[in-house]
């Protein structure tokens, strides 16, 4: 029994090792970094209702990361661990939530591999190191739903006031989009078994109130930052709503058009977007959703309905009805869709389970094979390129895991017990040995081109440099090019003035001696104010933006811009 709980749980402590390696990372320009200074900026100044950003008024996403992130930074300290050990925490809460949500409906079986696909998925490796606002919300979001599956069941006071809290703080963590993927869900699901009488309980009105409780020192915060000052200019317009933007513009307004926000990205942007974002898992994942659609449009045969508890529509109506939405906004990124990947996780295990049991599914089966050990082939050919080609390695202990891991791959995929086995923990394997070469060597090797962490930490340890005498001036903008001012902020632990134009930046500077951080037009525009000299050179990328021509170790160089720390003093 000992040895088949080892094997069990022998792949989440390698996904959590690989997580925990990834908390001692340089946090990510430009969003993670921005949350990880105005948390900092929020446990100094102590305005926890009011959130400012770099002392200005901020709106733009709700309070609970900054909440939390500014709290640990109180009774610890600010640093990498400290900003991500809450958010991690509650996306291991979502991945608990995706094994028990799949076990309301399913078998052991489909409920573990429910967990261990959403823990594996690329994206939640990602976010769990590049901690933003969606860390928390796919938690939050998870947990809510496997609460109300729960209360929908066995109709448990405490399961419904749980579900409706999890609502709550999926909203605080990111918005109406905690509340909207519960409903549709829920609604599909009621819908399609014709549970009609589900949809009108009265005891949604009891929930509805538990979270307004939970949403509203947001709401008090809100109203009297902006509400009740509309005089204030936010975004160069005056009688801003705190409330209205957090209730519908930020989120509904990316769909009516009402939000500024807009890209050229097309309609179907999140269907290629979602191979990668649950890679090894993502060719999988649509094949899954296809026999979902299929049976939910005509009946599941007997035979593949009794390995089951009861069918269930939740994860159809949860993941189809979003996404739709989603593709229709005009400003999308990536990780919108990263809080259906618990809900594709348990479709997808449900359809793995049924082509393993079920011998009419060999041929689906093959092709199942092959899709995964192409997957598994294509992963692990370019994590050898990262740590070979790009960013060649030379720790040989790091070798000795990645080569161990490796050949493992393989032996599991050959000499594997079960087709369970070789189907599935050579993927496993594969995504947590590349994403072990990502975090300990990859991203580590990166964030030397990331100046800001890289000058806010030195800042920090200079006994001499005074910190008030620090200035950054930004000439040149776009393709990522900017100066990037929150990392050196977090890092240094104190908001650098941050000047558009150098004769400001020079006024500001007055006669005594400043160290300023600019990018080459700067420097050129600065000589002609007075004596600089260089105290540091580096070379500059945005991180978040990987293209070949960085990539290349021959071509790097030709993809970064200069910036520069000087000595500079006023004639």
């Amino acid at each position: 029994m000992n040895q088949v709980i080892f094997k069990t749980y022998l792949p989440f402590v390698g996904i959590i090792l690989v997580y925990f390696v990834g908390m001692f990372l340089d946090i990510m320009d430009i969003d993670a970094a921005q949350y990880a200074s105005i948390s900092l900026e929020m446990a100094k100044n102590g305005s926890y209702l009011e959130v400012l950003h770099r002392g200005t008024d901020y709106l733009d996403k709700p309070p609970l990361l900054f909440w939390v992130s500014a709290l640990v930074f109180k009774l610890f300290s600010e640093g990498n661990f400290t900003y991500r050990i809450t958010p991690i925490l509650v996306c291991l809460l979502g991945i608990y939530s995706t094994y028990r949500l799949a076990k309301c409906y399913y078998n052991e079986k489909v409920a573990y591999l429910s967990a261990l696909m959403c823990a594996s998925s690329f994206s939640v490796f990602l976010m769990n190191h590049d901690v933003r606002t969606d860390t928390m919300l796919m938690g939050w979001a998870i947990f809510a739903i496997w609460q109300l599956a729960e209360y929908v069941e066995f109709e448990k006071w405490k399961n419904l006031i749980l579900g409706f809290i999890g609502i709550g703080l999926a909203m605080l963590s990111k918005g109406p989009i905690g509340l909207m993927l519960p409903a549709l869900a829920f609604g599909s699901h009621f819908i399609l078994l014709k549970k009609y009488n589900f949809i009108f309980r009265w005891q949604w009105l009891v929930g509805l109130a538990v979270v307004g409780l939970v949403l509203l020192p947001m709401c008090i915060g809100l109203y009297q930052q902006f509400d009740l000052q509309p005089e204030k200019v936010i975004e160069g317009e005056k009688n801003t709503s705190g409330l209205y933007f957090y209730f519908w513009k930020q989120s509904f307004g990316r769909l009516t058009g009402e939000n500024v926000w807009k890209d050229d990205s097309d309609p179907f942007f999140f269907v290629h977007t979602y191979i990668w974002t649950v890679l090894p898992w993502g060719l999988l994942v649509f094949f899954a959703f296809y026999d979902l659609v299929k049976s939910a449009l005509f009946s599941q045969s007997k035979e593949n309905l009794s390995h089951f508890r009861s069918k269930e529509y939740l994860t159809l109506g949860g993941f189809l009805l979003p996404f739709l939405a989603l593709s229709t906004s005009q400003y999308k990124l990536p990780h919108y869709i990263n809080i259906l990947i618990p809900l594709s996780s348990i479709f997808t295990a449900r359809y793995v389970y049924i082509l393993l049991q079920n011998p009419r599914y060999k041929t689906l089966l093959k092709i199942a094979f092959g899709v995964q050990w192409t997957n598994v082939c294509l992963v692990w050919l370019i994590g050898l390129v990262f740590c070979t080609w790009v960013f060649p390695l030379s720790n040989v202990f790091i070798w000795l895991i990645i080569s161990a891991l490796f050949l493992f791959t393989f032996y599991v995929g050959i000499k594997g017990q079960t087709r369970f086995q070789r189907l599935i923990l050579p993927s496993a394997i594969t995504i947590i040995g590349v994403f072990f070469i990502l975090n300990v060597h990859f991203y580590p090797s990166l964030f030397q081109y990331q100046t800001g962490s890289v000058l806010g930490k030195h800042l920090k340890t200079q006994q001499d440099f005074p910190l008030n005498r620090f200035f950054a001036l930004q000439r040149i903008s776009g393709d990522g090019k900017d100066i990037f001012i929150h990392t050196i902020d977090f890092y240094s632990a104190k908001i650098q003035p941050l000047f558009l134009e150098t004769d400001s930046l020079v006024r500001a500077v007055g006669k005594e001696k400043a160290w300023v951080y600019l990018d080459e037009q700067g420097l050129e525009e600065l000589k002609k104010f007075g004596k600089t000299m260089v105290i540091k050179s580096f070379d500059k990328y945005h991180v978040t933006q990987l293209t070949p021509l960085f990539l290349n170790p021959q071509t790097r160089l030709q993809a970064t811009n200069k910036v520069y720390l000087v000595e500079f003093v006023r004639d």
